[in-house]
């Protein structure tokens, strides 16, 4: 693959949005291991670039062939709760804006990620790409999923009359090393392993017995640049690990990664029993992507990595 990779992006010039970002840094690396050079990689991050600014985008993505769109507005549960408005007002702008300067710009191929929050609420088991428009996403998760929904509409209305070809890639919850530490709205794996190496007891709300998909960020970053390599139309497809695990048996297998021995008070004001996970028949028929990392590896990295950096 490592070869199918160095021919596709030789003297390709390649811009990262939100290049200071959790995945945006594991793409760079993948593609500095790869051979591609530092000039090749052109950064766009709040601190370089204004989003709100369609022409200055545009500028910057002259004579650029591919464009991976990382930047996004995005916490754990609770920053969804207190930041909805905020958080669909930007990252829709961000998105609009990215997907507009790429076609003036006449970029070859966009990627960017989704989420599964998009998919409608009512879906417990397994999301198929075929029940996207089948309901409204989940209310408290609206903030984020509307517009992460709203990319799958873009790849339709953007494509049309355009030589740019726009992938979205609708993963399931990614986690490891570089991920957030803010202790108040990390997702749930940064935030059970803050509070396991934290090593005091602390309470949890519930919600124990669903059943969620996660996927590690260095299988991630591998497929957003075989997307970029393989896909040639505009498309939008799930991808995920095929692991599914409830938080109880995650919890476990975080609580014996860092010897946890404290205890643990549920308090059950959250009864939530769904078991949501993607389809992946199109993604194993489009990528056919091998997994390099299973949860257990997936892990033992990332905590090592929390050890190290808290």
């Amino acid at each position: 693959m490592s070869k199918i990779f160095k021919n596709f992006f030789f003297k390709k010039k390649i811009a990262v949005t939100g290049s200071k970002g959790f995945i945006a840094t594991h793409v760079i690396k993948s593609l500095k291991n790869l051979g591609v050079k530092n000039k090749q990689i052109i950064r766009i991050n709040s601190k370089n670039t204004n989003y709100n600014d369609v022409n200055q985008l545009e500028r910057k993505l002259k004579s650029v062939d591919f464009v991976i769109h990382l930047s996004s507005v995005t916490g754990g549960i609770k920053y969804t709760k207190d930041n909805t408005s905020n958080q669909f007002y930007l990252s829709s702008i961000k998105d609009i804006n990215i997907f507009e300067a790429s076609k003036r710009s006449k970029v070859k191929k966009l990627v960017t990620l989704g989420n599964l929050h998009a998919y409608p609420a009512k879906i417990k088991s397994k999301i198929s790409e075929n029940n996207l428009f089948d309901g409204l996403p989940s209310k408290v998760h609206m903030g984020v999923g509307w517009p992460k929904r709203n990319l799958s509409v873009m790849t339709d209305i953007y494509s049309r009359k355009s030589k740019t070809n726009f992938i979205v890639l609708y993963s399931a919850n990614v986690y490891g090393p570089g991920d957030s530490l803010d202790h108040k709205y990390s997702h749930i794996i940064p935030t059970l392993i803050l509070k396991c190496l934290n090593n005091k007891s602390f309470k949890i709300f519930g919600g124990l017995d669903s059943v969620r998909e996660f996927i590690y960020v260095k299988d991630v970053a591998n497929i957003i640049l075989l997307s970029l390599a393989k896909l040639d139309k505009s498309i939008y497809i799930n991808v995920g690990s095929g692991e599914k695990i409830s938080i109880k048996n995650l919890l476990k297998k975080i609580k014996k990664i860092t010897n946890f021995n404290k205890n643990i008070k549920n308090l059950r004001e959250i009864n939530d029993k769904s078991i949501r996970y993607t389809d992946r028949k199109k993604f194993k028929r489009l990528l056919n992507y091998k997994f390099v990392y299973n949860l257990d590896t997936g892990l033992k990295e990332t905590i090592k990595w929390y050890k190290e950096n808290i």
